[in-house]
């Protein structure tokens, strides 16, 4: 699944008391059989200094952005994606296990003003997906070639199939979505949400999940707010776990729900070192999941890409150039994990992690 908006909620130290239980069992072993653990510096377009792998299939096939332009790799290679007349940029947000990519392209030189497109490898051009008139993006795509996004409407919720629109998530009154981020296997869908309180005085931040796109919106949470705390993008696997993060002004706590009572979120704690951690993707099948540890402060290290593989606790990826940030944004039932890495000079460039697990490791504090 990808990843956007790398920018959190502005909140302070959650109340909510998380449980440091695992849940769940993967199906397969994440990156089972791998043999060749490296890290791939992948290469941007040309002009383009800077760049991120948002997605990437068991195949391979990584997608993102080069500079502001969306962009695909095979191997170490970009392609661009092309960018229609009337277009100045945009991003590639996730790839199916097809090859089906889906993003958003951007106009006027405004990073909002989107329009959501699909696309698969050597293709003339891209395919724009109906949005009633107004901007919107997709952010995710499943096997089925089911597309989930967000329009700026009053039915937010997007959900596409075969180039069209269909019926939009159902939400109940007093609930309201902010972002739909992520389509599992199953057709499960979750996004980030709102619930106003019953005085409809202030609101509260909330994950929202729909067993399916037909079904209504199932709270998770619980919710915290109303201005002070939030939830992270949250992602969703084959098996129904969801992984986000517990967001404040001074650190994170990375979260995962599990079936089937998805009951109070279980915490995994920060990498040694760090006193922040976030989930920010998981892998389809593999419970794997992808990450960011960081400090919230000016002192401490530089962020640091982690991975996690479903129990137990996070784990760090060792960085490119030492002392440097590093982000995970994509995980792989083939064990990789796909993020940016800043290089000596400090330029973030797309990486990949092949064999994640396998180059893992605990930290010193």
């Amino acid at each position: 699944m990808g990843r956007w908006g790398r920018a959190a909620l502005a909140v302070l130290m959650p109340a909510v008391v998380l449980a440091q239980t695992a849940g769940g069992t993967r199906a397969v072993a994440a990156g089972e059989g791998c043999r060749n653990p490296r890290i791939l510096v992948l290469g941007t377009l040309k002009s383009d200094r800077t760049g991120a792998v948002e997605d990437i299939n068991a195949t391979g096939l990584a997608v993102g952005v080069s500079g502001q332009r969306p962009v695909y790799w095979t191997g170490a290679r970009a392609h661009k994606v092309p960018v229609p007349a009337g277009f100045d940029g945009g991003q590639v947000a996730a790839v199916n296990g097809t090859g089906l990519m889906v993003g958003w392209f951007t106009a006027g030189g405004d990073p909002w003003n989107r329009t959501p497109f699909r696309y698969r490898a050597g293709a003339a051009a891209a395919t724009l997906l109906p949005t009633g008139g107004v901007s919107g993006w997709a952010a995710d795509v499943d096997d089925h070639g089911r597309i989930v996004g967000t329009v700026n409407g009053a039915d937010r919720g997007a959900v596409w199939r075969k180039g069209q629109r269909v019926a939009p998530l159902q939400v109940s009154d007093g609930q309201s979505i902010t972002e739909v981020t992520s389509i599992g296997s199953a057709g499960t869908v979750v996004a980030n949400g709102t619930v106003w309180n019953a005085g409809m005085e202030d609101y509260r931040s909330v994950v929202l999940r729909w067993e399916s796109v037909g079904t209504p919106a199932e709270i998770l949470g619980p919710p915290v707010g109303p201005s002070l705390q939030g939830w992270g993008r949250p992602a969703v696997d084959g098996q129904g776990r969801v992984v986000g993060s517990l967001l404040s002004s001074v650190e994170a706590t990375a979260v995962h729900w599990d079936p089937p009572g998805y009951d109070s979120p279980a915490g995994v704690p920060s990498l040694p070192g760090f006193n922040s951690g976030r989930f920010t993707a998981i892998s389809p099948h593999t419970h794997l999941a992808a990450g960011i540890a960081d400090m919230r402060d000016d002192v401490g290290p530089a962020d640091q890409a982690e991975v996690w593989p479903g129990s137990g606790p996070a784990l760090a990826l060792p960085r490119p150039a030492a002392d440097r940030a590093s982000h995970a944004y994509a995980a792989s039932d083939n064990g990789s994990v796909g993020g940016d890495a800043a290089d000596v000079l400090g330029d973030a460039k797309p990486v990949v992690w092949t064999c994640a697990l396998k180059q893992a490791y605990v930290p010193a504090r």
